[in-house]
């Protein structure tokens, strides 16, 4: 049975990593294990291990200035800086990396504000633009906090709270319409549609919430859409047979129950089954409000678990196209958005061969890949795909969460 791994922490004690530090790569092994420790942000601390030292030296050396002239600058900046951050690591530098992070960002932001608003001249003010560039990225990074958490936390991740956004966002635009004229509302308007457009159709995107990007263990992920299929599910299944290998299903309530036996049969031989809506409107399903995207998803969910007995956990929207309801209806049936790090669009492609090139090449621990059954390369994708990764055998991988660190 494929287990989903949950979130390791993320050790950034700024908000613009929290949001945007992420990991340049997979981890694996022990750097696993070193994430779930007291292991600081890694790149983070080489921002700031830089950014940290270059504004405080630049203040340092404008006090020394002050004081006496550009010999006593230039020949104590560092002999001060290293007592300086001795006094404030060991006198009011906290007992954890956030802590410090607090202590010496309220030092140097006072020293900026200083700087920019109080002195007419100074050589190092460039030190403090660039302070407060940092302050101004973590404040719209603490923005981005705020709106993740309103979009995952119980209270608010609700359809009838979605739509108290949507009209608590149509107000500045009309404000802004109403006093300035209409383009000046549209523009407003326009800025929140980028947001709704990238959420919706961007298909790893999670500005509505979380989605499932990546795999825990040593091998692929491989995920199958749009079956049951009476010509290529039997096929698929003997395949992964020959190969040892797991997959995800994500299957169409319709076809579930129009074909049971296909999909009792890919629980039967040790799968997964996923929700994929009832009847796939992939033309629509963007669209959608909140009652007839409960029943798409709720509808697929009694077909499974009557059709076989098992109750799913995951779901992927049709063409990978949610909508603004989608993750409030997930919420509550206890489902969660799974999506995908490699795609070949086999449902619109012919060639067989740049299919499972695209799909294969560069693929890493983790990765999810999306295939589809019902079409007619999906057997000659998959014999391809199956044969092209490696040899199976290693620990079958399983659906992670978003945050892939």
């Amino acid at each position: 049975m494929i287990e989903l791994e949950k979130d390791r922490p993320n050790r950034a004690v700024t908000s613009f990593f929290q949001i945007f530090g992420g990991c340049w790569k997979p981890l694996s092994g022990d750097a696993v294990h070193m994430t779930d420790g007291a292991g600081h942000h890694r790149f983070e601390w080489r921002v700031l291990s830089v950014l940290v030292p270059l504004v405080a030296g630049a203040a340092v050396f404008d006090g020394l200035w002050r004081l006496g002239d550009s010999w006593l600058a230039w020949g104590g900046v560092l002999p001060v800086l290293f007592l300086l951050f001795h006094f404030v690591a060991f006198t009011i530098g906290g007992k954890n990396p956030p802590s410090q992070w607090q202590r010496w960002n309220v030092l140097l932001v006072a020293w900026a504000v200083w700087q920019g608003w109080f002195v007419e001249e100074s050589g190092v003010r460039w030190a403090a633009a660039v302070w407060l560039g940092v302050v101004a990225l973590n404040a719209m990074s603490v923005v981005c906090l705020a709106w993740r958490g309103i979009m995952v936390h119980s209270a608010t991740c609700t359809a009838g709270f979605r739509w108290f956004i949507w009209a608590v966002i149509h107000v500045p635009a009309v404000f802004v319409g109403w006093r300035y004229g209409l383009p000046a509302g549209l523009s407003v308007l326009g800025v929140a549609g980028i947001l709704w457009v990238c959420g919706t159709f961007l298909p790893n995107a999670r500005i509505f919430g979380p989605i499932t990007r990546r795999a825990e263990g040593k091998d692929m992920l491989l995920t199958i859409d749009d079956g049951p299929d009476p010509d290529d599910t039997p096929a698929i299944l003997d395949l992964l047979d020959q190969h040892g290998r797991k997959a995800v299903f994500f299957v169409i309530g319709e076809k579930v129950r129009r074909f049971p036996e296909l999909a009792q049969e890919i629980v039967r031989r040790g799968h997964e089954l996923g929700n994929h809506t009832m009847t796939h409107p992939v033309g629509f399903f963007w669209s959608y409000g909140p009652v007839r995207t409960r029943r798409e998803i709720s509808e697929c969910q009694r077909a499974i678990e009557e059709t076989t007995g098992v109750k799913v956990r995951f779901f992927r929207a049709p063409a990978g196209h949610r909508n603004w309801f989608t993750h409030p209806v997930l919420r509550e049936l206890g489902l969660e958005l799974v999506g995908w790090r490699k795609r070949a669009y086999d449902t619109v492609r012919s060639d067989v061969d740049g299919i499972v090139r695209d799909l294969t090449d560069g693929a890493k621990d983790g990765d999810i890949l999306l295939l589809h059954e019902a079409t007619t390369t999906a057997l000659g994708v998959m014999e391809g795909v199956l044969t092209t990764l490696p040899a199976a055998g290693r620990p079958t991988p399983s659906p992670a969460r978003s945050g892939d660190c």
